[in-house]
């Protein structure tokens, strides 16, 4: 049942409210007590917007949830259904839904926190495991220690980290002492050799203990975390990722690792695997549920390439450009998955399937930036991957200037693109030419930009843009999704 408090806006007008609200009402199935407001800048602008990232979207009210139409740069000549759209699934996750929303299990989640605040029950807590402490890994931990106390106030809900993993150590912590243990990026006192089959019972216990929910964070890009979330999400365990590998990896497995979640009444969250902090998948998630058409979806999805492009200029060395990306920690540890277009492939196999694709990574072509005697290359012993190849990759400069100069003397820039056809039922990345009046050439630093093409988004597409890339800008994206499990709780 759903139940909503309509909040009229002063200064809003009549003939505008009554129709998008209707919309947003005749789309809900199933929610909790929400408040929806839409803003009468956000109405009279002829601009929409996709989901606020539910960390920041939460209002923290005992019986209602304010929702925020807005993203980074949201644009449609069309209105009413699109802010509709947008609001429904924005209700849906404040509201813990996500994935439930479809499969009919939403929980009045804020309703029955209020019901428990007023009963004077104990403060809830959701354990957050993280597996793979570098960068990422770190970023969130500290993102988390440093809000853990707001999230609290604003939610009702307690956030602990209770264990951290690396490739061969781990530690599983004790009752509150990760904020001590893990303080500024610290590594516990205390580890044992990695065990994630242990990780995953320690989690389990803790969250039994406290009567609370447990999460997995898996940082990272390894295929071995990935075969274990179907277990772990069977076991009651939330998985939030920015591995690419199970959403782009056999469709068998993502299959099961989908039912898996179903069958165990948790969530698996994975908009970091596309674009970082940045919604993708979201408004991809909310056009679909909403009842609208996507048509087409294109767009330079890596943050990292996107930043290569950016700078990458007439007379500066192709090379010097990766080795700067390298540096600034944008490229995967191997620089190829990202030259080698591997990382777009992967996420435009994740945008397919969510798009209803039955598709393979196998099935997806590449245009690869590697030159070809590289794509085999090993480094010497004893060196690191990524200093070795952009060593190697300065013997190809010339062949890349080429490229660029062409480009440059037409009026053009390139862009490394990826594009899935939903009609076609087919994908693809490669590297483009386009106009420089052209919104792919308009993106700047690391930024990821995405065009949707659907029924309702005609005769121009939704288009969302910003950062694409980083550690913190990924991190804030887990951030979000460890809040989504936090408001299943009470």
């Amino acid at each position: 049942m759903v139940a909503f408090s309509l909040v009229r806006v002063p200064g809003l007008p009549k003939a505008s409210s009554p129709g998008l609200l209707t919309s947003v009402l005749r789309r809900c199935s199933t929610s909790s007590a929400a408040c929806v407001a839409a803003t009468p800048e956000r109405l009279s602008s002829g601009r929409t917007g996709g989901v606020s990232r539910s960390g920041t979207a939460v209002a923290g009210v005992a019986l209602g949830a304010l929702v925020a139409v807005g993203t980074s740069r949201l644009h449609s000549s069309r209105l009413r259904r699109p802010v509709a759209a947008t609001a429904l699934c924005a209700v849906s996750r404040l509201a813990g839904c996500n994935e439930a929303l479809a499969q009919g299990q939403c929980a009045s989640s804020i309703t029955r926190r209020a019901a428990s605040g007023s009963a004077g029950g104990a403060t809830p807590t959701l354990h957050v495991g993280v597996v793979g402490y570098g960068l990422v890994g770190k970023e969130l931990v500290d993102q988390l220690l440093s809000r853990a106390s707001a999230l609290e106030a604003e939610l009702g809900v307690a956030v602990e980290v209770s264990a951290v993993a690396r490739s061969k150590t781990m530690s599983l912590l004790a009752p509150g002492a990760g904020a001590a243990e893990l303080k500024k990026g610290a590594w516990p006192s205390e580890e044992e050799p990695a065990d994630l089959a242990k990780l995953a019972e320690h989690m389990v216990q803790a969250a039994k203990a406290s009567g609370g929910r447990a999460i997995i964070v898996d940082n990272t890009a390894s295929d071995a975390p990935a075969e274990l979330y179907e277990g772990w999400l069977e076991m009651g365990i939330d998985v939030a990722t920015p591995n690419k590998r199970a959403g782009s990896g056999p469709y068998g497995r993502y299959e099961k690792i989908m039912a898996a979640a179903k069958k165990g009444r948790s969530k698996f969250l994975y908009e970091a695997t596309v674009g970082a902090g940045l919604p993708i998948l979201g408004p991809c998630q909310t056009l679909r549920r909403a009842g609208d058409e996507v048509s087409k979806v294109e767009g330079i999805f890596s943050g990292t390439l996107s930043y290569i492009f950016n700078t990458w200029k007439p007379g500066v060395k192709y090379s010097a450009v990766v080795e700067e990306a390298k540096n600034k920690g944008f490229t995967e540890p191997d620089p190829r998955d990202d030259l080698g277009g591997t990382d777009v492939q992967r996420k435009v196999v994740i945008l397919a399937r969510e798009l209803g694709l039955k598709i393979e990574l196998d099935d997806v072509p590449v245009e690869s930036l590697v030159p070809e005697k590289l794509r085999d290359w090993s480094p010497p012993d004893g060196e690191n991957l990524g200093d070795a190849f952009v060593a190697e990759l300065k013997g190809f400069d010339a062949d890349m200037d080429s490229l660029i100069e062409e480009a440059d003397k037409a009026g053009e820039v390139l862009r490394f693109v990826g594009q899935v056809d939903v009609a076609a039922k087919k994908a693809s990345v490669k590297l483009g030419r386009f106009p420089k009046d052209h919104p792919f050439a308009s993106t700047q630093f690391a930024d990821n930009i995405v065009a949707f093409d659907s029924k309702w988004y005609a005769p121009r597409p939704l288009v969302v843009q910003g950062p694409g890339a980083g550690a913190a800008v990924t991190a804030a994206g887990i951030f979000g999704n460890v809040v989504e499990s936090m408001m299943t709780l009470k």
